[in-house]
């Protein structure tokens, strides 16, 4: 019973491992610590390269000038890359090969290339431009000319009214963008160029819009916190949340070594069982050998000689000649060295506590019957055990 409860025990102590050795987390890919295009810095999270979007939240694709983005809707060349921390916000410079030809044919279509793409997962991170200028596209009639003019006027915004549908106010100087804007109005944000670049002019709007763009990428607080805890963010039902991920790695990982845990401990409860169960067994036979020998020891006389195993197989001649079977063991005829014949009967196996033995010895012991031999010794050694009686050639209902 207490061998039981001590086997329980230890395999219960042990279930808090075994999930952790079979549990594959198979809500994520394994995904690559960082990947690098060619001529840029490397890529880490939110940015990944392959296809399983759960590697990351911004896809790159690498090319042989460097690698692409998409903003929304269209695809953008990187052309560089700053090195930051990786952790709170990335930026981008990307160059727009579409603007560029705009830009450079003075194309009304340039000044409503809106640049603010928004984010496909605003609750885990924004985009923004770093420095843009910020260009006011106001419905062109007369009624809301003179509006608009009003408007920004007094706080000197210059206007651009050579496109056919629109005019468009700016102010090279003031990026905000107001809270009253006029109803007839929208906001273009475009990259704009430093004040000392060259071909700068402030009356020329073209002279100011910039195709090289610098886009920074900056993580939700939630998103910033699950990287800080080594994990990544997602999102579920509407809310963000951390996730645990694989990360690519060589050598010995967790689960591995949790897997290998969970086996060790499982291989340490079938070791320690089968050490009890043999310990067991041997108190058991330890037991029974005691009480057997205290019996014989009170009962002498009714056994007079005690035998070796190695005496029984020699007068046996290893068991050579079999006489029969009784029941609990095989008779075999052997000789003595004073040359008397006797029959050794050899039990088979121990039963309870050595009562079935001593039962037989004590009742041949003490039968006295013309046709029951008498007991002439016995062996006990370890798990060897022999009866040896007088040999009859016409046989004995005890023997039978």
């Amino acid at each position: 019973m207490i061998l039981v409860f001590f086997f329980v025990s230890l395999f219960l102590s042990c279930l808090p491992i075994l999930p952790f050795a079979t549990y594959t987390n198979i809500s994520r890919p394994n995904c690559p610590e960082s990947f690098a295009c060619p001529t840029l810095t490397p890529f880490k999270y939110p940015f990944f390269n392959v296809t399983d979007t759960r590697c990351g939240l911004i896809k790159v694709s690498c090319t042989s000038k460097g690698g692409e983005i998409q903003l929304g809707g269209g695809s953008y060349e990187i052309v560089g890359k700053p090195d930051s921390d990786y952790r709170s916000s990335d930026t981008l410079i990307i160059r727009n090969t579409t603007l560029e030809q705009l830009v450079n044919n003075k194309s009304c279509e340039a000044l409503m290339n809106d640049l603010t793409a928004e984010s496909p997962h605003p609750l885990l991170y924004s985009i923004s431009i770093s420095s843009f200028i910020a260009l006011f596209k106001c419905t062109k009639n007369p009624t809301s000319t003179r509006q608009t003019d009003a408007y920004f006027g007094p706080s000197d915004y210059k206007r651009y009214n050579t496109c056919n549908d629109y005019n468009f106010y700016y102010n090279y100087l003031n990026g905000t963008v107001p809270s009253d804007l006029p109803h007839t109005c929208q906001v273009v944000k475009l990259p704009a160029i430093l004040p000392n670049t060259q071909g700068f002019d402030e009356n020329n709007i073209f002279s100011l819009i910039s195709y090289y763009s610098n886009i920074l990428f900056n993580l939700s607080s939630t998103c910033k916190d699950c990287y800080k805890n080594g994990h990544r963010c997602d999102t579920k039902n509407g809310f963000a949340q951390c996730s645990d991920v694989i990360k690519e790695k060589h050598g010995w990982t967790w689960f591995k070594i949790l897997g290998v845990l969970g086996v060790g401990c499982v291989a340490i409860l079938i070791i320690i069982f089968l050490y009890l169960k043999r310990k067991a067994g041997r108190s058991k036979k330890a037991k029974y050998n005691i009480k057997v020998e205290m019996f014989l020891k009170n009962h002498e006389f009714i056994a007079p000689k005690r035998y070796s195993y190695s005496e029984v197989v020699k007068m046996t001649n290893s068991f050579k000649v079999k006489l029969g079977q009784g029941g609990f063991g095989s008779v075999y005829k052997g000789v003595l060295k004073n040359q008397s014949l006797v029959a050794v009967k050899v039990l088979s196996e121990v039963k309870g506590d050595g009562q079935d033995f001593i039962n037989e010895v004590a009742s041949v012991g003490k039968t006295s019957h013309v046709n029951i031999v008498s007991l002439v010794g016995f062996c006990l050694e370890g798990r060897q055990r022999a009866l040896i009686y007088e040999f009859m050639p016409n046989g004995s209902k005890w023997m039978k």
